[in-house]
């Protein structure tokens, strides 16, 4: 039987007032400029070597052309960013016919269990009626409206058999919101991105995508928030993000209740992520291998600033790996207070070209020579850069680089290290130890440390105890690396080594001479 006709509502009244923020992201949102309400339209600004015209949108009005397409609202949860993205895709399809709008999360279930109730409970606030002003379709996913256009559901979880999602195939879209997209990839932004182009100049101008999240470790913090220094983040050009906090809900009393329930959190990583929307927190990870790093017990800010002293040693820990980057961190311990202090990471990213051992080297010197550090240099890390390299001299090694590059000047740098490496499963045991507190030792980490911090959130543990080296692909470059696990194997290397007692202890069967390498410039019972 054929489905009845879908007629257009009488007087349909929209009842939506946004909050300041939510004021904000919405401008961001419409088709008309953001800064004065102008209209948007393509304007030629050059050809490219084929001789093909290129143009940019801007406003024919005051002349901006920085276009809002892809957006953000992040931060805390219950600011009202969900509940506004829902309304934006609702509204525009009753503004423009036959659009095609994407509603999105990592998987469908979590879909029609969140956004998906959202959408509907706005359309029943809005006195339009299922099978009379729209039609759903569960099975296909689909939201019909009474003009043709239609709301889609998307999942946009990584698959392994389909790594470039093409399940999207040649679908176009109009417009897409992604609800907690921290939950997926940056490549799946990227492609369905990239499938917006449908009824774009009639209705947007340009393609338009709103995206929000609860705060994160991830890369959507290293593009919209802040760089791997804690910094404001400089967008790309037609890439903005709105801040949220709980108090940015408009409904009053939602906003009053759900307050007095975070209060109750005695976690305060979790309550500054949730109710202040505090990206320099973040939340510790029962299923991951360092399951006893906690955020708010482990993470200092200001650490370095605190507590490193120029005139002590300082220990630089490195791992070899080059792709996404060479690791290196720097560690200072007080032994008489039992506490290990991890003041930096330092990375070579490949594109300073620096993820090689001779230009890391020469990095870290030059720091070292700025901060005028005196106390000497202990370098230590994966036993395996002993190893001579086809690619260099006849018994040049990754830790003889290191040093000739220092010198035998006023940095003294002394190598130090296990004869070989410390069985993976045991020693990341012995980690979570004395981040518990094992001995009474304490861990102490700059909260800029942001890549070691994601290892300790989310490296995960296979079934025998060790790490879960999953590797992924750079879209950029085509290499193959492993995401996680490099910072965090410099942490393992130095507490194996400078907690040694502490760890053959733990270990329950070292000698206490089996794992430490002896060579001239090796100097035992490292203290001060």
């Amino acid at each position: 039987m054929a489905s009845k006709k879908l007629v257009p509502p009488k007087n349909l009244h929209i009842d939506f007032k946004p909050s300041p923020k939510q004021y904000e992201l919405w401008k961001l949102l419409q088709p008309e400029c953001p800064v004065c309400g102008g209209e948007i339209e393509q304007k030629l600004i050059g050809y490219d070597v084929n001789h093909n015209p290129k143009y940019k949108p801007h406003c024919t009005k005051c002349g901006n052309f920085n276009i809002p397409q892809l957006v953000l609202g992040g931060g805390a949860a219950g600011g009202g960013k969900s509940y506004e993205g829902s309304v934006w895709l609702i509204s525009s399809c009753i503004r423009f016919e036959n659009i095609r709008a994407v509603v999105a999360r990592k998987t469908l279930k979590s879909l029609k269990e969140s956004t998906w109730n959202t959408l509907r409970s706005i359309l029943k606030g809005y006195k339009l009626q299922e099978d009379v002003h729209f039609r759903v379709n569960n099975i296909e996913g689909t939201l019909t409206f009474w003009n043709d256009s239609v709301i889609i559901m998307k999942e946009m979880c990584d698959i392994p058999s389909d790594p470039n999602f093409e399940r999207f195939g040649s679908s176009e879209y109009t417009c897409a919101f992604i609800d907690e997209c921290s939950e997926i990839s940056e490549k799946a932004v990227e492609v369905l991105f990239s499938r917006i182009r449908w009824k774009t100049h009639e209705t947007f101008k340009v393609p338009k995508m709103l995206m929000t999240t609860n705060p994160t470790t991830n890369w959507v913090r290293g593009r919209f928030v802040q760089d791997e220094n804690g910094d404001k983040v400089t967008t790309r050009e037609g890439e903005f993000y709105v801040p949220f906090s709980v108090f940015d809900n408009p409904d009053i009393a939602f906003r009053q209740t759900y307050e007095a329930a975070l209060n109750k959190i005695s976690d305060q990583a979790t309550k500054e992520r949730l109710l202040y929307g505090n990206w320099d927190f973040v939340e510790a990870n029962d299923m991951a291998l360092y399951n006893r790093f906690d955020g708010t017990k482990h993470l200092i800010t200001g650490l370095k600033e605190k507590v490193y002293d120029p005139t002590k040693p300082l220990i630089v820990v490195w791992d070899f790996n080059v792709a996404p980057y060479m690791s290196t961190l720097l560690v200072q311990i007080d032994y008489d207070k039992k506490k290990v202090y991890i003041i930096e990471e330092i990375l070579g990213k490949a594109e300073d070209k620096e993820n090689n051992t001779p230009s890391l080297a020469r990095k870290i010197k030059k720091k070292m020579y700025r901060q005028k550090h005196i106390g000497g240099l202990d370098i230590t890390g994966d036993p395996a850069g002993l190893q001579r390299s086809t690619t260099n001299e006849d018994g040049i090694n990754n830790y003889t680089i290191i040093t000739d590059t220092f010198g035998r000047g006023i940095l003294r740098p002394k190598v130090k290290l296990l004869r070989k490496q410390p069985p993976q499963a045991t020693r990341c045991e012995f980690v979570n130890e004395v981040f518990g507190g094992y001995e009474g030792w304490e861990i102490q980490i700059d909260i800029k440390c942001r890549k070691l911090t994601q290892d300790l959130i989310y490296q995960l543990r296979n079934e025998d105890g060790t790490k879960s080296k999953q590797k992924t692909t750079d879209p950029k470059t085509g290499v193959k690396y492993e995401r996680y696990g490099h910072l965090s194997d410099c942490l393992d290397y130095l507490l194996c080594y400078y907690l040694r007692d502490s760890w053959y202890k733990f270990k329950s069967g070292g000698d206490g001479n089996g794992y430490v390498v002896s060579t001239s410039v090796i100097q035992e019972g490292f203290s001060y």
